[in-house]
């Protein structure tokens, strides 16, 4: 049971969430390809700012991801643009398995629903905003905790869309049920995101800063999308840990195929010494 616990608080800090870890970690594979970074960059699939979706079609996807000690992920995401707003939707579950009591041997499993739904708008040709709202219920043995959370995204583009910049303000809410007697507020988190295309290179190079309530330590993410051809696109990434030094928090890379309406996604993140995180999301256009 400790080396399970160990590992669900080491997969939650390395998204600097340490209550309801669905609220930041990645849902899809390009997110997590980016570390949970990109945020100022267009997405065509959900995406941790909802500012930055950019469907011009129906889309949905599946997403499923094998976490460190035989823990999972799953998800269904949808977006449905129409006229000048993207509607979006995801159900996610992570499921952290059988867990044992080390006192009584007993065993008992813990898991986290959240649904989540919101929109995105472009306000001006070059701007755009998005906001989401979500529901987490939480269950862990028989104890049970719920939350209601809000969160909102901005995003622009200058220079002829080669350089941009995004702002990603998450979990702002309410939590209305506790395990047992423990009663902890959720701590909001700030992204701010920026990107630039170079001119002579067929890529996106990025960079994000994640700052959480009560939390001292900074993420620092970079990376960089490729393009070598229509149709596939490469990523590379790393996020750090910042308080008067330096910590290597995990790399992570993800590569993406479109075949006609079909695109298939496969990442793999390395958190160093806790393991790996791979996923794959199948999405289809309609």
């Amino acid at each position: 049971m400790y080396k399970s616990l160990l590992l669900i608080c080491i997969i939650s800090f390395a998204y600097m969430q340490s209550l309801y870890p669905l609220h930041s970690i990645p849902i899809t594979s390009r997110d997590l390809s980016f570390s949970g970074g990109g945020g100022a960059i267009k997405s065509e699939q959900n995406s941790l700012n909802p500012s930055a979706i950019n469907a011009s079609h129906k889309d949905i996807n599946i997403h499923t991801q094998l976490l460190p000690a035989g823990i999972s992920l799953l998800s269904l995401n949808a977006t449905y643009p129409k006229n000048n707003i993207i509607y979006f939707l995801s159900i996610s579950n992570l499921n952290f398995g059988k867990l044992k009591d080390g006192n009584t041997n007993k065993t008992f499993s813990a898991s986290d629903l959240m649904i989540n739904g919101g929109l995105k708008r472009n306000l001006y040709d070059r701007i755009s905003v998005g906001a989401s709202i979500s529901y987490t219920l939480s269950l862990i043995a028989n104890n049970v905790a719920q939350s209601v959370l809000f969160s909102t995204g901005f995003r622009t583009e200058i220079s002829e869309d080669r350089i941009g910049f995004g702002l990603t303000l998450r979990n702002l809410g309410i939590q209305f049920d506790h395990f047992g007697d423990t009663k902890e507020s959720i701590p909001f988190q700030l992204q701010t995101s920026a990107f630039i295309k170079p001119q002579y290179l067929s890529a996106v190079i990025f960079s994000d800063v994640v700052m959480e309530q009560n939390i001292d330590d900074y993420i620092i993410i970079s990376g960089i999308e490729f393009f070598p051809r229509d149709g596939l696109m490469l990523r590379i990434s790393d996020s750090v840990l910042y308080n008067n030094r330096f910590k290597l928090n995990g790399l992570a890379f993800g590569i993406q195929f479109n075949l006609k309406k079909w695109t298939i996604n496969l990442a793999s993140r390395n958190l160093v010494s806790a393991g790996f995180i791979n996923g794959v999301t199948l999405s289809k256009q309609f």
